[in-house]
């Protein structure tokens, strides 16, 4: 068990995905990510209301903007004997008590009316060991993800200077997500799991109990899987969509907790931070840390700016029935309010013009977020209130992002070649991101040029030698 707790809210990703880094980024968030959103937003306000309807603005208040593959675990199908709106009884995947299973059905049974959301059928629930999900987890990587793939993704990254020479990224995502995972929505099957066999059900592992069971009614109401975004090689929008939905889960069980826990129970919530999970957290890449993090913090004042000063609930749904096209839209809410939608950068394919042997390998939209990471540079974000999206350095080099695209081209003997290009809202904005990566080129692997096309968009050439790029730069005046 990676925490006090044991429990913590996760999403699967889209099914079958083709670039690992992307979907096992939104695979599971950390106990310590999930404790200090919690924290964050109940430790300071007062208790719960007496009343049925209490006002969910008594602690939580909008800020005007801010700055995997399917996990099937071994169980036997759950009982149909269940009432409508009640979780079935769970099979032995583990040893619980009956009362934990009567406390997981009284959890359940708050939460439709406080989401306004009715169950359209029964939610199963189920318990599975930790040592069979790490087994599941390890299995799950090697069969759905082509190694391949997964080399591709980490050469990559590590070009761009997001992942350090030194680390494995196959095993750094076991590492991270293997210890750290306690419970999980299976969309095929309309079940969540919990792993470990707890006796009792603390403050924070009710809340997330609630969590899930609102994965469940989003599944049922608009088909997560169904409208999952399953291109590969579009991980800025569906780092976005998940956003979304993990913010709406959040805000839920925030607000869930502000109802049915007492004030001694929401304060003890922050007394559940494991310094072994911070620790793990800490040494991670800062672009696998913030992808972590990002559907949970970020995601939550998403859904607090759509959610307003009304309470509308309507509005969360629609933010999971039509998602946010981009992560700017996260990062900004007024600018998903508003409807500006990303700009499409249509790349030219050059395998013809780089001449023999060479391949495209690798596209992707970086998005305003990954963008953030990489203009960063691997310096410590500003220390902030512990839940809420750390202020990242150089951000203002990655805001006023339009859109972007990238492609890697490689060959059988390690040559790459590395094109990307970015749109701005503005010349100013393009200039401020211009500005940061001239200070930021002298630290990029292999040889790099930077070029302005147009006021409002650059273009960023990288290749493993001058010669390497001399043809790059040919390749695209062709």
């Amino acid at each position: 068990m990676s925490g006090p707790s044991g429990f913590e809210p996760v999403q699967t990703p889209p099914p079958e995905p083709a670039r690992p880094m992307w979907p096992w980024a939104l695979l599971a968030v950390a106990v310590v990510v999930a404790l200090g959103v919690v924290a964050w937003a109940l430790a300071g306000g007062p208790g719960p209301a007496a009343t049925p309807s209490p006002s969910p603005a008594a602690v939580i208040t909008p800020r005007p903007e801010t700055p995997a593959p399917t996990l099937v675990p071994t169980a036997a199908p759950s009982s149909p004997s269940a009432e409508p709106g009640q979780t079935a009884p769970a099979t032995p995947g583990g040893t619980p008590t009956g009362d934990v299973r009567a406390e997981i059905d009284a959890v359940v049974a708050q939460v439709p009316p406080l989401r306004q959301l009715e169950p359209l059928r029964e939610v199963p629930y189920d318990f599975v060991t930790r040592e069979q999900f790490q087994v599941d987890l390890q299995e799950i990587i090697d069969e759905e993800t082509d190694p391949a793939e997964l080399a591709t993704e980490e050469r990559m990254l590590k070009r761009l200077g997001l992942l350090p020479d030194d680390i494995d990224l196959r095993e750094a995502i076991l590492e991270l997500y293997g210890s750290q995972v306690a419970a999980f929505y299976e969309p095929e099957n309309g079940t969540f799991y919990i792993i470990g066999a707890p006796q009792t059900l603390a403050p924070f592992d009710q809340m997330v109990v609630a969590h899930e069971y609102v994965h469940a009614l989003q599944d049922q109401h608009f088909d997560l899987e169904g409208s999952r975004i399953t291109d590969p090689s579009e991980g800025d929008a569906a780092l976005a969509q998940t956003a979304a939905i993990e913010g709406d889960a959040t805000l839920l069980m925030i607000l869930w907790g502000q109802r049915n826990l007492t004030q001694e129970e929401l304060l003890s919530i922050g007394d559940d931070l494991n310094p072994a999970d911070l620790e793990l957290l800490e040494r991670m890449p800062p672009i696998l840390r913030r992808q972590l993090e990002f559907p949970y913090s970020d995601g939550l004042f998403f859904s607090l700016a759509v959610f307003g000063a009304s309470f509308d609930w309507g509005a969360i749904d629609e933010t999971v029935r039509t998602p946010p096209l981009s992560t700017e839209q996260i990062l900004h809410p007024d600018k998903y309010l508003a409807g500006e939608a990303p700009i499409s950068v249509e790349l030219p394919d050059l395998t013809g013009a780089l001449g023999q042997g060479w391949e495209r390998t690798y596209t992707q939209t970086m998005g305003e977020l990954n963008t953030q990471v990489w203009v960063a540079a691997g310096e410590e974000p500003i220390p902030g209130v512990p839940g809420m999206p750390p202020q990242q350095p150089h951000a203002e080099a990655a805001a006023g992002w339009g859109g972007d695209r990238l492609a890697m081209y490689e060959t059988d003997d390690d040559r790459w070649a590395l094109l990307w290009e970015l749109t701005w809202d503005t010349p100013e904005d393009a200039g401020e991101f211009t500005e940061r990566v001239r200070a930021l080129q002298q630290t990029l692997d292999g040889e790099s040029q930077l070029e302005e096309v147009g006021e409002d968009r650059v273009r960023l050439l990288m290749a493993h030698d001058q010669s390497t790029l001399d043809v790059l730069i040919g390749a695209l005046e062709e």
